[in-house]
């Protein structure tokens, strides 16, 4: 087991103890949403960081996912268990279809993005006027103890397992980035002519991209409508959930392992501070969104690679300078050009 895996499993299990440390619910509220945002922006980071699909309709999959579970239970007495995994089912039919069209009428790039995000709009409008689902009121659920049900009155429960889809999707990510797959995603994501041209079946790859994050988006839905216990079109398909994800993972490092983690950290815990600022004249959501833009700007100008690749360039300033770059042995002897014949 090398360094870093040890590493991250010892911060996995530090992690998971937190619940058992603290018994306030107010923080674990707070890292239960801020984990939420997290496991959002590592599964866009496949979709972007990894294939350079710069998606705005991913907001559709996840308003799926939560009304799929909630109206199967409600209607049909399907546990949430259950009904998580047929709204992922669902999600990942619609991308599939969604990409392959775009694929198929060559729509790349800008195109691309304003078509995913008139999937999102689409079906916005059409649950916010859909009887069947509530329409424009939303779905209350009751809170009540029912673990097979996906009900839990404490949250420890409901941080372990957003604790154990992170883990899961870092772990998807980790191995598709060191795959076969993972190189073909950064050819198409750097030169898509080019990667088809060496016999990279970019079409192929995009479709399975999609489906594979619409999957996982989706069942975050599903754990978003049995935490908050409600669901309305405007919190679940509104752009608002797209900009999470992408700034996360623009802030932190767009096809990285870390970089939407780190991303989202940093603008997660930033929010709950600006809750204890006196404010007056703006509301709270306002000013994280002007925060937001202008941290956002920032990073995006003086440091591309986001915080990760900060950190990196910080690491590499206090590296003493006879350190041995990474990779390479110690003790390996000098590399000598062999003497010119003659």
């Amino acid at each position: 087991m090398s360094r870093n895996t040890l590493f991250f499993f010892l911060g996995v299990l530090v992690m998971a103890s937190v619940p058992l440390v603290t018994k306030s619910d107010y923080s674990l509220t707070v890292l239960i949403n801020i984990m939420f945002g997290i496991y959002l922006c590592i599964c866009w980071n496949l979709a972007f960081g990894f294939t350079g699909l710069f998606s705005l309709g991913h907001q559709g999959f996840l308003g799926i996912g939560a009304y799929t579970s909630t109206l199967l239970y409600l209607n049909y007495q399907i546990s949430p268990w259950l009904g998580m995994f047929v709204g992922a089912f669902i999600s990942t039919i619609l991308a599939i279809v969604l990409t392959f069209l775009c694929y198929h009428y060559r729509i790349r790039g800008l195109f691309f993005a304003i078509v995913t995000l008139a999937f999102g709009m689409l079906l916005q409008n059409l649950f916010i006027t859909w009887d069947y689902a509530h329409a424009a009121i939303g779905i209350y659920l009751k809170i009540r103890n029912a673990p097979l049900d996906y009900f839990f009155l404490d949250r420890a429960p409901y941080y372990w397992i957003m604790l154990t889809m992170i883990v899961i999707a870092l772990g998807v990510t980790h191995f598709i980035q060191k795959s076969h797959i993972g190189y073909c995603l950064n050819a198409i994501r750097e030169d898509e002519d080019a990667a088809e041209a060496v016999g990279v079946p970019s079409s192929r790859y995009k479709v399975l991209v999609m489906a594979i994050t619409a999957f996982m988006v989706s069942l975050a839905g599903t754990f978003y409508a049995q935490f908050y216990l409600y669901i309305h079109p405007d919190n679940m398909l509104s752009i608002h959930p797209a900009v999470t994800m992408q700034v996360g993972v623009m802030a932190g490092g767009a096809g990285t392992l870390f970089g939407p983690v780190v991303g989202w950290a940093f603008f997660g815990l930033f929010d709950e501070m600006l809750r204890w600022f006196p404010i007056t004249s703006l509301s709270v959501a306002s000013l994280s969104r002007i925060t937001y833009g202008l941290v956002l700007m920032v990073i995006v100008i003086f440091f591309p690679e986001g915080l990760i690749g900060l950190f990196g360039k910080v690491r590499g300033i206090f590296k003493p300078a006879g350190a041995q770059p990474e990779g390479s042995p110690l003790g390996s002897p000098p590399v000598v050009d062999p003497p010119s014949e003659g």
